[in-house]
């Protein structure tokens, strides 16, 4: 029978993790399924342990080849893939696993555009859940939005051999060479489609080849100066922002993070190691306090593998290191002195867990506004916005949802949860009112858009809607609130601690 979907599991020395990795392919609801697993060489026994599982579930082969690294072993399993017939191809390296469901939604999402990606969780090497995750930021990602950012784990991702066509993962490279496939099949016009659901774990492993943040750094920009290129010459010029001062911005921002994770992981105060990967990286002349801290929020989790949270341990695991790391970015010129400061405040709200907030705005919002006998209304389907609502509906509220960005899709993702009813309104959108008026006249209203932009959209809402909006649950009021006492647990782990990195 000619497979619908093939999984890709490549294997290295990973008898410690494979098994888990298929069992959480197998165990999917997936008519057609085929699981290649790529054996690159191994000489520990996960091979062996592969060989037994084929006996158990025809479902599962087994390719050996001599040692290819991760591309190579990918690309050998995607033209076996072809070679049997298959639609969709799916890649989970053999230390990662699968989320209940997550094949088929993948695969549904793929029918439309030819890929999908779904948000992810993130574990420790022992494969305990750090409480923290990578949900889906935008409905369609292309290469304008996989520009700023790798959008999702390779495994979170589902794509079609006819979207792949003639594209192969580039062998030349050890590390980027998902990011530099996937901006490679952007460029000719491959959308994913989001799903809105977490679909993957991903395992954050010490000896992991993204350790190697140096190199990391250096080939990152390398393939997002390729990818501006490209894209110049496939004439996207004239669609998205392809200019010399957005590569600067993405790259160096980049190349900060990289820097940090270095840092973090440099014993020594004067943290020579982090700056020397910044000082060889394109990147602005200067940083600001926010981007210093939102660098430190993704080199804690994927750099030091993680949570960031303010306990005992942080003080000593990464936030002295931290601000030791921050002085030098002052010493070298990369940032001002002040900033060291205004960065840990900056850092203390950013890492208020999303779901903590979702809490203390239902909490709140239940107490002022009666939210569980008159409703809610949400402004802004982003994706704070779409947690509120699902967070809200979970609660056996009556939700309307109002999108006021430029994309239905937005809303589209919250059409699997039943109890939601999204209103979508653009300025001077008709039916509003009626919606707002009939079922929601005394509701609690609540936005996940930061700033002055939820305050202003919500106020926009309510005039279109002819209600006197008496009070907005605004995400960043919260955030900053919770922050407060991170703020406080962090001055209090830094007292006494010098100013001066060396």
């Amino acid at each position: 029978m000619t497979p619908v979907l093939t999984v890709v599991i490549p294997m290295f020395n990973s008898a410690r993790t494979v098994e888990a990795a298929i069992h959480s392919v197998l165990c999917q609801e997936v008519d057609g399924l085929l699981v290649i697993v790529v054996n690159d060489d191994s000489i520990d026994h996960g091979p062996a342990l592969v060989e037994e599982i084929i006996k158990r579930d025809g479902r599962v082969q087994m390719v050996t080849q001599a040692n290819r690294g991760l591309a190579g072993a990918r690309n050998t399993g995607l033209e076996a893939a072809i070679g049997h017939g298959t639609k969709f191809v799916h890649f989970l390296d053999a230390d990662d696993w699968m989320l209940p469901g997550s094949l088929a939604a993948l695969m549904e999402a793929a029918e439309e555009t030819g890929a999908s990606y779904g948000g992810y969780v993130l574990a420790d090497d022992d494969g305990r859940n750090l409480g923290r995750e990578s949900p889906i930021s935008s409905p369609l990602a292309g290469l304008d939005e996989e520009l700023e950012w790798n959008r999702a784990a390779t495994h979170a991702r589902m794509l079609s051999c006819e979207a792949i066509g003639d594209e192969r993962f580039d062998e030349t490279l050890s590390v980027c060479e998902d990011l530099d496939m996937w901006l490679r099949l952007e460029a000719r016009g491959v959308r994913f489609k989001g799903v809105e659901r977490m679909v993957a774990a991903y395992r954050l492993r010490p000896t992991s080849l993204s350790k190697k943040f140096g190199t990391m750094c250096a080939v990152y920009e390398d393939v997002t100066r390729r990818a501006f290129a490209r894209g110049v010459e496939s004439g996207w010029g004239t669609r998205i922002d392809l200019s010399d001062g957005r590569l600067e911005r993405v790259v160096g921002h980049s190349a900060l993070m990289y820097a940090t994770m270095e840092a973090l992981g440099d014993p020594t105060p004067s943290k020579a190691r982090g700056a020397a990967v910044l000082e060889s990286a394109m990147h602005p002349a200067r940083f600001t306090a926010a981007q210093l801290a939102q660098a430190a929020c993704t080199a804690v989790l994927f750099g030091a593998g993680i949570a960031p949270e303010i306990d005992a341990r942080a003080g000593r695991a990464w936030l002295v290191p931290l601000r030791q790391w921050w002085v030098r970015c002052a010493e070298e010129g990369w940032c001002q002195y002040e900033d060291v400061d205004a960065a840990v405040h900056e850092l203390s709200a950013k890492i208020v867990h999303p779901d903590a907030i979702v809490e203390a705005m239902l909490e709140s919002a239940a107490k002022l506004g009666h939210a569980s006998e008159q409703g809610a209304i949400v402004v802004g389907l982003d994706r704070n916005g779409r947690r509120l609502v699902r967070a809200c509906a979970a609660r056996g509220w009556r939700v309307l949802a109002v999108d006021v960005s430029s994309d239905p899709r937005e809303s589209a993702l919250l059409e699997a949860h039943g109890a939601v009813r999204v209103e979508r309104t653009e300025r001077g959108g008709t039916g509003l009112g009626r919606a707002v008026t009939q079922g929601f006249a005394d509701a609690c209203w609540m936005t996940g858009l930061v700033g002055l932009e939820g305050l202003n959209c919500a106020a926009g809402v309510a005039r279109e809607a002819g209600v006197r909006l008496r009070r907005v649950e605004m995400w960043e009021e919260h955030r900053e609130r919770l922050g407060a006492r991170n703020f406080g647990l962090m001055r209090d782990a830094l007292a006494g601690r010098g100013r001066m990195a060396g």
